[in-house]
């Protein structure tokens, strides 16, 4: 337990993109954790548009915001401050359907993105962990929404 509280709950919203049995994960360049591609919600934006925008100004592709598969709830420590977010994480893909592109560029210096088959979850720095053990072991099912935190 962290003894200083953060100032505030940050919410975020995510997405989760299939590809053959692989998830597109955001790398963060300088420190090589890898996260599910995302970023904040603003103020009277809904959580499906943010999830839409943040795609749209990372990668640069224009995707379909599905169904919320998971709440999570994580606090932790970056840069020695506390920090708690709150994620929503949808199933996102293409308009039509068809598959995203093998390789996807980065629309930010600061960020890659990578396809990692889901069986190799574990042998990169997917943060939350909690989180990348959701997605190792989920199934996609729009009839139900799962719930992390770190406090399991």
């Amino acid at each position: 337990m962290m003894n200083e509280k953060p100032k505030i709950i940050e919410v975020i919203s995510r997405g989760v993109a299939e590809r053959e049995h692989s998830i597109l994960l955001c790398k963060n360049i300088k420190h090589g954790h890898c996260y599910l591609p995302g970023g904040h919600i603003e103020i009277g934006e809904s959580a499906s548009d943010a999830c839409a925008r943040e795609f749209l100004e990372e990668t640069g592709l224009v995707v379909r915001v599905g169904p919320l598969l998971l709440v999570s709830e994580f606090r932790f420590t970056q840069n020695s401050a506390p920090r708690h977010e709150i994620n929503l994480v949808f199933h996102v893909e293409q308009p039509d359907q068809s598959l995203l592109p093998d390789a996807i560029e980065s629309q930010e210096a600061k960020i890659s993105f990578v396809w990692t088959p889901r069986s190799e979850l574990d042998q990169v720095n997917f943060q939350p962990t909690a989180m990348r053990r959701w997605a190792q072991d989920r199934v996609f099912d729009e009839a139900r929404i799962d719930w992390i935190s770190d406090q399991e």
